[in-house]
């Protein structure tokens, strides 16, 4: 054979069939390499649903525990307010309470003057009573 001779029919045709192997044999390989690509969309998919269920079980619980902090500063706010109003109340109950006592103080105080003042009356009565005298004394 010599170089510058067309290939015969039977060499092309054993080419084509050499290309048709290698290309049935790379279609294989590719369907292998699909199917695997497959598999693995399908478990990543699944592992994306389960992520996608727990980002929301998550956002639901964030929601929760958000709800509650509102719920816990609108007490908390109000149980400030209250215990300012009971702060206020105690400390005008207080202040009634120190001027009454203060009136009762300076009541108390004119009591005793007038009770002194009564005494001396009656000691000055019997005084004069007895010609000057003090009072007989009691056995």
């Amino acid at each position: 054979m010599t170089t510058n001779q067309p290939p015969t029919v039977e060499d092309r045709l054993n080419r084509l069939e050499n290309l048709f192997a290698n290309i049935g044999e790379t279609v294989l390989a590719q369907n292998d390499a699909i199917a695997t690509i497959g598999a693995n969309m399908n478990a990543q998919s699944a592992t994306i649903d389960v992520l996608v269920a727990n980002i929301q079980q998550l956002t639901e619980n964030v929601n929760s525990v958000t709800n509650r902090v509102d719920i816990l500063a609108l007490q908390a706010e109000r149980d400030r307010e209250q215990a300012a109003m009971d702060r206020q109340a105690w400390q005008t109950e207080i202040q009634r309470d120190r001027e009454q006592a203060a009136e009762e103080r300076q009541q108390a105080a004119i009591d005793r003057q007038e009770f002194r003042t009564s005494i001396n009356q009656i000691l000055d009565y019997l005084r004069d009573r007895n010609g000057g005298s003090p009072p007989p004394q009691a056995n």
